[in-house]
């Protein structure tokens, strides 16, 4: 393993690589690129710290801290959006440790999770990389130079996660080409098949979970493991009554899960056995579909206030939420905002900054200073990114902010991170 030179290297299996890594004793930042998606593992004396790609890392933080949240009640909301707001728009670069890893180290600091929580989320974060780095062809053994005020939280057997990391990729192969990707989105594509296989109460309670979510985002709002869901949806994939669709950008760029063969390593951690849900029993029960955690799915219809001047911009944000289980109330007019907001009572306010005669900050003071919207989450919308700015609306009283123009995708994040 050659550390700290620009010598060009030959490419290998990422498995051969990390495998030199450990036994050379490496310490550094493995970097790969691939496509638009760039990969970070951290390593300390051939020991593995952490592992990161480039494709949105606060949301992969975001689902397991939720999911995390269902045993810890200090993880609130404010907190979990707190955690992100310090730390986000640090760069992401091999010398230091990225800023998802930061924002743990500051739970961990201000003793909203224990020691053994921090661990968990480290090494949960570092195999759900890993997992895409052993699917990628061929990778450089090259480490940079990662010399940064974070210390390392924990260490972990390279052997062991890569073995970890490959078991599950098998049993995901197992699924495949119908289920390809984690970040794919089930839906009912036929009705009519769907009435003849499952009771109504059935057919109910998988609507109310199919409105638009990945599967690792529906793992997370049921608290369940995400190869169990796969598993439990796959009949009916596999028989056309369920559909799947593509995953969205960016996490379309991550690599697809094949029928290739994953080798095995010798060394294995100790196997458990796991409870496998055969295709029968999908239509016997939809339990672990529809709550599986302590607080489940709140099956509502969820309403979405949002502001702005701008017509265009009202069309297109419901248009981007078409399908999604929320209703969207348009209001143009900041001065009579306040008014339809009492009236509408929405479960979340996207408001808008710049308008005429009621600005956005203005209008948010008005808005949290209402007693019935002490802790509804307000979102800021805005064109100015500046750290200014962002004070301004925090200090307006706004929970989070969405930079213009934003896409359907960053849209639904705000609705999946504030209202399930």
């Amino acid at each position: 393993m050659i550390q700290g030179s620009t010598a060009v290297m030959e490419k290998q299996k990422p498995t051969d690589v990390l495998e030199k890594i450990a036994a050379d004793q490496g310490n550094g930042c493995l970097k790969e690129v691939e496509g638009a998606v760039k990969y970070l593992i951290y390593f300390k004396q051939g020991k593995l710290t952490y592992a990161t790609h480039s494709l949105d890392p606060f949301e992969r933080l975001e689902r397991h801290l939720r999911r995390l949240s269902n045993h810890n009640s200090n993880l609130t909301s404010a907190v979990r959006t707190q955690a992100r707001l310090n730390f986000e728009n640090e760069e992401i670069r091999p010398e230091t440790k990225p800023p998802e890893y930061q924002s743990i180290c500051w739970l961990f600091a201000e003793k909203y999770i224990n020691k053994e929580e921090a661990e968990e989320l480290v090494k949960n974060l570092t195999k759900e990389v890993i997992e895409y780095f052993l699917l990628l062809p061929e990778v450089g053994n090259f480490l940079m130079p990662s010399d940064d005020k974070y210390e390392n939280l924990c260490y972990f057997n390279v052997g062991m996660i890569v073995a970890e990391c490959q078991k599950a990729l098998q049993e995901w192969q197992e699924l495949t080409p119908e289920i390809w990707s984690l970040y794919q989105k089930p839906f009912c594509s036929n009705a009519a098949q769907l009435k003849e296989k499952l009771s109504v109460e059935q057919q109910n309670k998988l609507s109310k979970i199919l409105i638009g979510f990945s599967f690792r985002q529906l793992a997370v709002l049921l608290n369940q493991d995400e190869l169990k869901l796969a598993k439990s949806l796959y009949p009916l994939i596999v028989d056309g009554t369920l559909g799947v669709r593509d995953p969205q950008s960016p996490f379309n760029q991550l690599p697809k899960i094949t029928n290739k063969v994953i080798k095995r390593e010798v060394i294995k951690p100790e196997e458990t056995k796991q409870e496998v849900i055969q295709p029968a029993e999908i239509k016997q029960d939809f339990s672990n579909l529809t709550g599986g955690g302590e607080k489940g799915i709140v099956q509502t219809r969820y309403k979405i206030a949002c502001v702005d001047d701008s017509p265009t911009i009202l069309k297109e944000m419901r248009r981007f939420l078409i399908g999604h289980e929320v209703e969207v109330f348009p209001i143009t007019d900041s001065v009579k905002a306040l008014m339809e907001i009492i009236r509408i009572k929405p479960d979340l306010i996207l408001l808008d900054v710049g308008m005429p005669k009621v600005d956005g900050y203005q209008l948010c003071r008005m808005i949290r200073n209402h007693s019935l919207f002490k802790t509804t989450p307000i979102v800021m919308v805005t064109g100015n990114t500046g750290m200014v700015d962002r004070a301004k609306a925090k200090m307006a009283g706004c929970t989070d902010y969405m930079t213009k123009p934003f896409t359907q995708p960053e849209l639904l994040k705000m609705v999946f991170r504030y209202l399930t």
